[in-house]
């Protein structure tokens, strides 16, 4: 099984999520890796210590995000872009990975945020 990021409509609205996320530019895609890195990257301690309580979330949850939460799961995603070595050091070698899976949900988050009254994102 796999995670993934997804725009989501809020509850009673009607929107095409479907046309939004085909406005995610390639490479950009909406794969956010293997189950298994729910435990392994997202749940571990420094992910947490790093200050990313959403993303370290998905540890054993999937996140949801509207409103105001769409700037803070960007943000998360931005501090993990700048700690790319520490992570490296204090998690096994997922350098590329997050580079790949940060760059999907932060073009589906900047397409989220034009619409947020009607949209937030999901990674499940």
């Amino acid at each position: 099984m796999s995670l993934i990021v997804s725009i989501i409509k809020k509850r009673d609205i009607i929107v095409d999520t479907e046309l939004l996320e085909a406005q995610v530019p390639e490479p950009h895609n909406n794969l956010f890796g293997f189950e298994s890195y729910r435990e392994k990257l997202w749940g571990n301690d420094f992910i947490n210590e790093l200050g990313c309580k959403m993303l370290y979330s998905l540890g054993s949850t999937n996140i949801y995000a509207y409103d105001e939460d769409l700037d803070k799961l960007r943000s998360e995603f931005l501090i993990l872009l700048d700690n790319l070595d520490g992570i490296q050091l204090h998690i096994d070698d997922f350098r590329d990975f997050i580079e790949f899976a940060a760059g999907n949900a932060l073009e589906m988050i900047k397409i989220a945020l034009t619409e947020k009254d009607k949209v937030g994102i999901a990674i499940w």
